[in-house]
């Protein structure tokens, strides 16, 4: 069965530009009116095929590439609207150069411009095996007269597309009329290959599809192939999905093979016909997985860029339930928190004190205009929240499946090695003890399990300390601090410019880092009792002192063993070292080193305050103890003594 390939994207105005992408695609140099900056990506050896194909009633300009995707951008105003979409096609190698042309117009006058959109068609021949080409459609239709249409209208109060280009159904039929074309094409030549729109499984194929590397990745590879028959040495792929497209060879090697015998033979035959590694190996090679564990695990593979076991799985399980991802949510959820508390706030000053709206960044003249404008941008905030919401839920629910997977697995293997252990060893131990036999051929003793596991296990993660966890929440405090006086600074000079638009995304950020504060204050608090526990056991006293800087730097110092066992003395040591750190500092230049020199500033405030402090407690202890100091302080203050 010959090649096809039909795969499509979107092209955000959130992270590129259009007039780039057609500039690069076309191979021509382009104006962008958006940044001033004309786009040019170096000379082709073979210069592509460009076309531009649109419907009737389109402007005479959309033949002009460059002014086409200027008109483009400048009518999608939103920051993240969708520019256009783009479909990328291989083009049958058994056809005549013209051929594949001719076919590829017919296709995209019948399925995007004779259906209203314009495409900016880019023919790429610079592999003789590879010729390709890129498509890019726009996105909103034409009106009759010319003049750009809409996207989407109000029906019952739900906003609706007023095209079927984004249809799942629409790219499926796309796919399949492009493939039809290509066949047709092959039996009016005389030629047997077919191609099929569908997947390997829907075709009844008992295959997994090889992955399509990039242009880059496929140039690194046939470098390293020529360097490799250079020096005599075989070629083993050097990019991940390299290396992973080989492991797809192998496996659809094994499938056709299993797919010839009669029978597969269970794991308690095997064992007695072969070695302890082969059995081993056996386990993950004759695995039972069903379609939705093998997309999972599929998923994991690209997320690693690796071989996919327990700890791999893990890591990435891990990743997505703490990491980068799950803070963009976390991030998102608060910034829609806090734009609903700015709304809410400035609709209860409005019905109190109209002319107060003001400092949430409203014209009171226009305040119900303007609020009707925030709420519709906070539903569609919302809405946008949920999609990526939705998105991370499910990527997250195949890495959990895949970690189950592989735990199965990891338990099948443990029992091979260890068939009369006991329930009592966890996960984590069983895993390195299974890598253990891989790595060496050598089976661990049970009893060292646990202290073997442990050992690998700090290895492969390191977890912050708790005394680090506080200074990391110390110091973000001390941003989101000076942030709020950077944002309540912007909101004043926006107001006196009447900039309310300014002003509320001043106000919106205040209010988005004054909730983070409040959370992290609380969490610090907690920490912060700890530690005086801590240090209370150390000095054999209540330690009173409440600044997180110097209970963080007495910690340090009962940690390292260096304390003195006198509290106050080590306090003064501690904000001496620390004065003289900030007197060697440089004059800060870079908003980087003015921010480090303000933070350390701050701690040897801290320290300061921290003495003074426990100077205070020490004296409110001398008055306890001794009556006459008392009435002499009562005295002073203008009492009188008591009879």
């Amino acid at each position: 069965m010959a090649y096809f390939l039909f795969r499509t994207q979107i092209i955000s105005k959130s992270n590129r530009s259009a007039v780039a992408c057609a500039a690069y695609r076309s191979g021509e140099a382009l104006y962008s009116e958006r940044d001033g900056l004309t786009k040019k990506y170096g000379h082709r050896d073979i210069p592509p095929e460009t076309y531009i194909l649109a419907p009737k009633h389109a402007p005479e300009w959309v033949y002009n590439r460059e002014r086409l995707w200027n008109e483009v951008e400048k009518v999608e105003k939103q920051h993240n609207a969708q520019l256009a979409r783009e479909i990328i096609v291989a083009l049958p190698t058994q056809l005549t150069n013209e051929e594949q042309t001719q076919l590829l117009l017919d296709f995209c006058k019948e399925n995007f411009a004779d259906e209203g959109m314009v495409a900016d068609i880019a023919i790429h021949r610079d592999k003789k095996h590879n010729p390709h080409a890129h498509i890019m459609l726009t996105m909103r239709p034409f009106n009759e007269d010319g003049t750009w249409g809409k996207k989407r209208k109000k029906v019952n109060g739900k906003s609706v597309h007023l095209t079927n280009w984004n249809d799942k159904e629409t790219l499926l039929k796309w796919r399949k009329n492009f493939a039809d074309r290509i066949n047709e094409k092959f039996k009016e030549k005389g030629i047997n290959d077919r191609v099929s729109h569908e997947s390997y499984e829907k075709q009844g194929i008992d295959k997994v599809p090889q992955i399509r590397l990039s242009r880059e990745a496929y140039q690194y590879e046939q470098r390293m192939k020529r360097e490799a028959e250079k020096q005599g040495k075989p070629y083993e792929p050097v990019t991940y999905y390299g290396k992973l497209n080989q492991e797809i060879q192998r496996i659809n090697q094994e499938l056709k093979a299993l797919k010839q015998q009669e029978k597969v033979v269970s794991i308690s035959e095997y064992q007695e016909e072969k070695s302890l590694n082969e059995t081993i190996e056996s386990i993950r090679k004759n695995a039972s997985l069903n379609d939705v564990e093998k997309a999972s695990l599929l998923l994991v593979a690209k997320r690693a860029k690796s071989y996919v076991d327990f700890a791999v799985a893990r890591r990435v399980y891990h990743d997505l339930a703490e990491g980068n991802w799950k803070k963009k949510i976390d991030s998102q959820q608060l910034k829609l928190r806090a734009l609903k508390n700015v709304i809410n706030k400035a609709y209860h000053v409005y019905q109190q004190e109209p002319r107060q709206v003001i400092q949430y960044g409203f014209h009171p003249g226009k305040f119900n205009e303007q609020l009707r404008e925030k709420i519709a941008q906070l539903k569609e905030m919302e809405k946008s929240f949920e999609n990526e919401l939705t998105k991370y839920e499910a990527v997250l629910k195949k890495a959990e499946l895949a970690l189950e997977v592989q735990k199965r697995l990891t338990e099948e293997e443990f029992r091979v090695l260890y068939p009369h252990a006991g329930a009592d060893f966890r996960i984590e131990e069983k895993y390195h003890a299974v890598q253990y036999f891989k790595d060496t051929g050598g089976v661990l003793p049970e009893s060292e399990i646990p202290a073997y596991a442990a050992k690998k296990e700090q290895e492969i993660h390191r977890m912050p300390t708790f005394a680090e966890q506080t200074r990391n929440m110390y110091q973000s405090l001390f941003v989101l601090n000076r942030t709020i006086q950077k944002q309540s600074k912007e909101r004043m000079e926006a107001l006196k410019a009447r900039d309310f638009e300014q002003a509320f995304e001043a106000s919106r950020k205040i209010e988005q880092c004054m909730l983070r504060k409040e959370k992290m204050s609380k969490e610090l608090e907690e920490n912060k009792a700890v530690l005086q526990a801590i240090l209370s056991e150390h000095y054999g006293r209540d330690v009173f002192i409440t600044n997180t800087a110097a209970l963080l730097r007495l910690h340090e110092l009962v940690e390292r063993g260096e304390s003195s066992k006198d509290f106050e003395a080590d306090l003064r040591r501690i904000h001496v070292s620390e004065q003289q750190k900030l007197e060697r500092m440089p004059k800060p230049e870079t908003e980087a080193q003015i921010m480090e020199y303000q933070y350390r500033q701050h701690v040897a405030d801290g320290l300061l305050e921290a003495i003074e402090e426990a100077q205070r407690a020490n004296d409110r202890k001398k008055y306890e103890k001794d009556p006459t100091k008392k009435r002499q302080r009562r005295r002073y203050r203008g009492q009188e003594f008591e009879r």
